[in-house]
């Protein structure tokens, strides 16, 4: 029973802190998307419009965040599957399960807040709202893993921002909520590269 206690400490400790165990621009992107929005708004057209993948992942990369599902990315979704399946319950797998999404959700809140025309992230909104809803639903800690395994399925080396090879675009209200997941936890920005592509 102290093991267990000690374990789940540990995860939420680390999922906790996660965001401020980055670098110091971190900071200072998290400050610029969290001014008001009428000041955010003003400083969006100088943003380069994001309709080529080149200029998604020259955003992305000057904030830091993967511009690609890689190998790295890929690890981090197969360690926090298996932490899902390790849940000591049913219960505690399906909170694991829903933790990022309900995260992704938040970035997705945050980025509406930012620029206001977030319509194309509806989408996303619903997929993410079903997806806990079948969380909900799992009958076993395998079950939820599988679910979330699922969510992630299409991680892959086509999972990209760029022009050729299967590369994906992001519009400017993606590319703030993939930001802001990042800065919340890893794995909801993973999430959120995945399924806008």
């Amino acid at each position: 029973m102290r093991i267990h206690h000690s374990s789940e400490f540990v995860v939420a400790n680390t999922l906790r802190s996660a965001a401020w165990r980055r670098s110091p621009a971190w900071a200072g992107i998290c400050f610029t998307l969290m001014l008001g929005a009428g000041a955010a708004q003003a400083a969006l057209p100088a943003i380069p419009a994001p309709d080529s993948g080149l200029d998604a992942a020259r955003l992305l990369e000057a904030a830091r965040v993967p511009s690609c599902v890689g190998e790295e990315q890929q690890l981090e979704l197969a360690r926090y599957r298996d932490l899902v399946a390790a849940a000591p319950t049913v219960e505690k797998a399906r909170e694991r399960a829903i933790f990022p999404s309900k995260l992704a959700r938040r970035a997705l809140m945050m980025a509406g807040l930012v620029h206001r025309d977030d319509s194309d992230l509806d989408s996303v909104r619903a997929r993410l709202a079903a997806y806990e809803e079948r969380v909900a639903r799992a009958e076993s800690t395998q079950d939820a893993a599988s679910e979330f395994e699922g969510l992630v399925r299409l991680a892959g080396a086509s999972v990209n921002v760029g022009g050729g090879g299967g590369g994906c675009s992001y519009t400017t209200s993606e590319i703030i909520a993939i930001v802001f997941g990042f800065i919340l936890f890893i794995i909801p920005g993973i999430i959120l590269l995945i399924v806008f592509c």
